[in-house]
């Protein structure tokens, strides 16, 4: 019998750690059973676009015109399409934590969330990372920029003020106003498809610029939403929607001005149990047509992602070295696209990596890709388990190193996850053997069963299916 490894039982989530679930045209045949319409394909490996010689966290990327701007420590550096990096005059105070950063074309004004604002004026003779020196500049916790102006919102109130029209060293403090649904207060502010999201603690409201000579901004009448944001750093703009982590622990996407939940039951059992989620980082990105949300909860050591064409979540995870032999959160701590590339800044060394399907290790370090099954059972009954076969794309080993004869290791448990067997290899077949099957046979009895594959090998992993052989005894 084939049983559902690939998607598993609950829609929206599988164990499922450094492999995407994506759509294979595989076609229908009439009178025979086609391959499955679905297969896991390993998620991509990075290699080193960028290492401007500075072990700290990358804190933010961002791009303006043809450059990319990076916040590393407390130094703001410009990159080229090359990967060279310019470490740019002026400092930041602080050395850690994600900071927000927004341009109106030649000023790049950088929030340290709690701290204070940065500018940057490409057009100064002499251009310089400087703190925002207008007496009337409040403390900021976020920043986006909308209809030529720059718009943070205050520290610990409901207010979010505007900036002068492109101009963001010019501040009036007569120039905000108050989220008004609740009285919460604001959390962050982000600019998306031409209106303004205001997210609170404990309530979203969306505004629009009506072009009123007093404040230009107001709130569109009647959208309001009654969940607010879990974490300030979790919000995210992708395919032509917001995706965000809500105070009740929930993930939504929006749909026009209306929430969609898109965590599972199953998913928001997992994250009700985590200690703190205040700090969630989340971006999105897009690659080989599918668009992905990532969120990586750091101080739980935790990334999720959630695939927004096929609906379900998976797990990603990196292998941490100084701690050797520990897989945790994905060490992509923020996100960009530039000169043709998916960039990630890392959460502690200052590198900045290229993600590519095509590369199938993280800057050399292991990726470990893992499938684990839902449980096997038929009413407590025995069941012999006489054969099991993943139907891997075939053929994939490298010429030399590991990899030259890829191994597949399969362990199972029988007591629900609490205890596993020890893992058994097999070949997933060495470059050029397309034809190879991955099957494991003699593998006992038992009255529940859950079945794990993990591959740890460099190279392309592309699962299709899994079948099973077996027996159910009479009692």
């Amino acid at each position: 019998m084939q049983i559902p490894f690939i998607g598993g039982a609950d829609k929206g989530y599988s164990s499922d750690i450094n492999a995407q679930e994506c759509i294979n045209l595989y076609p229908k045949v009439d009178n025979f059973e086609a391959k499955n319409v679905r297969a896991l394909v390993g998620t991509p490996g990075m290699t080193e676009f960028c290492d401007p010689s500075n072990a700290k966290m990358v804190r933010g990327l961002h791009v303006m015109g043809s450059v990319l701007y990076a916040v590393v420590g407390n130094t703001l550096y410009s990159i080229s399409t090359t990967g060279t990096p310019t470490a740019l005059s002026g400092t930041l105070t602080t050395y850690i934590g994600h900071v927000w950063m927004a341009n109106n074309g030649t000023e790049l004004l950088i929030v340290d969330p709690g701290v204070e604002g940065y500018l940057y004026d490409t057009e100064d003779s002499s251009p310089a990372l400087t703190a925002i020196a207008d007496a009337d500049f409040p403390t900021p916790t976020s920043v986006t920029f909308q209809d030529g102006y720059f718009i943070i919102t205050k520290s610990a109130t409901g207010r979010f003020y505007i900036s002068a029209l492109y101009d963001g060293t010019d501040w009036d403090a007569l120039d905000f106003s108050t989220a008004e649904s609740n009285p919460d207060n604001l959390v962050c502010c982000l600019s998306d498809n031409g209106v303004l999201w205001l997210f609170g603690a404990e309530s979203t409201e969306v505004w629009y610029n009506s072009g009123n000579a007093d404040f230009p901004f107001e709130r569109i009448q009647g959208v309001s939403i009654q969940e607010g944001l879990g974490a300030r750093d979790s919000v995210a703009q992708l395919d032509n929607s917001l995706f965000f982590f809500t105070n009740k622990r929930r993930v939504f996407r929006t749909t026009g001005y209306s929430p969609q939940i898109i965590s599972t039951p199953h998913l928001e059992y997992i994250l009700a149990d985590y200690r703190t989620v205040s700090d969630a980082i989340g971006f999105g990105y897009t690659q080989e047509g599918h668009a992905f949300y990532f969120l990586t909860f750091p101080t739980e050591g935790k990334t999720w992602c959630y695939d927004a064409r096929t609906g379900y979540w998976h797990q990603r995870q990196s292998y941490i070295a100084n701690t050797a032999g520990y897989h945790s959160k994905h060490r992509g701590n923020c996100y960009a696209y530039y000169a043709g590339k998916h960039l990630i800044g890392d959460f502690e060394n200052g590198k900045i990596y290229s993600w590519d399907t095509d590369v199938y290790t993280d800057g050399g370090e292991t990726i470990r890709r893992l499938r684990r099954a839902q449980t096997i059972h038929e009413d407590q009954r025995l069941i012999f388990f006489n054969k099991f076969e993943v139907d891997f794309e075939g053929g994939v080993g490298i010429t030399t190193g590991q990899g030259e004869d890829p191994q597949a290791m399969l362990r199972w448990s029988d007591d629900g996850g609490h205890v596993w067997s020890h893992e058994h290899w097999t070949d997933i077949g060495p470059l050029g053997e397309y034809g190879n099957r991955a099957v494991w046979r003699r593998l006992g009895r038992s009255r529940n069963r859950i079945f794990e594959v993990s591959i740890s090998d460099p190279v392309k992993v592309v699962m299709v299916s899994a079948h099973l052989d077996a027996e159910i005894g009479a009692s």
